[in-house]
């Protein structure tokens, strides 16, 4: 994998973008999962980067964090954040990008609707791994662990793709004609 001076940069804006949308965090009183916008970060990331750029920039969000620098919510990082309840839906960003890349990769000029169907696909990745993560580490019944981390964050996720994909789609535009993506 050959990556090029351009390809380092939006990898590393967009990786910044997870960062600073990470910290605006909202706890939940019922549950140890807060409600974050770093998947609004990691929407835009994997829509106008594509696969590839799109899971790197997730990589290093997740290797920031893991040695130490305060890039998840609330400005923390570390292992024991990736151990805790929320880890698993952070981990979960990689595999996002990726299933968000492909679905949106393999039309030539992804729609809306392409767009925002890629990002609840990507969601319900999230969903599965971030929840299931939940159930263990916090010694939760399958039911309990829905309750708190999928019920209450699906209404507002389901609009942040939504946005997400109007504004991927002309951001992306944008930055293809100033030859800073590639399109497609």
């Amino acid at each position: 994998m050959k990556l090029n001076l351009k390809d380092i940069n939006v990898i590393a804006l967009f990786t910044a973008v997870t960062v600073i949308l990470a910290q605006i965090s909202i706890p939940i009183p019922f549950s140890p999962v807060p409600i974050t916008l770093s998947i609004f970060g990691v929407f835009l990331s994997s829509l106008i980067l594509g696969t590839r750029n799109g899971i790197l920039s997730q990589i290093v969000y997740i290797l920031l964090g893991l040695v130490g620098v305060p890039v998840f919510a609330g400005f923390r990082g570390g292992l024991n954040v990736l151990l805790s309840p929320t880890g698993g839906y952070i981990i979960s960003y990689p595999f996002m990008a990726l299933v968000i890349g492909l679905l949106v990769s393999r039309k030539k000029n992804a729609s809306f609707i392409t767009m925002t169907g890629a990002l609840l696909a990507g969601l319900v990745v999230c969903y599965t791994l971030g929840t299931s993560w939940l159930a263990v580490s916090a010694k939760l019944d399958a039911a309990k662990a829905i309750s708190a981390g999928v019920i209450p964050f699906l209404p507002l996720d389901i609009v942040k793709a939504v946005i997400s994909a109007a504004l991927g789609l002309q951001i992306r535009n944008a930055l293809t004609r100033a030859g800073l993506v590639s399109a497609g």
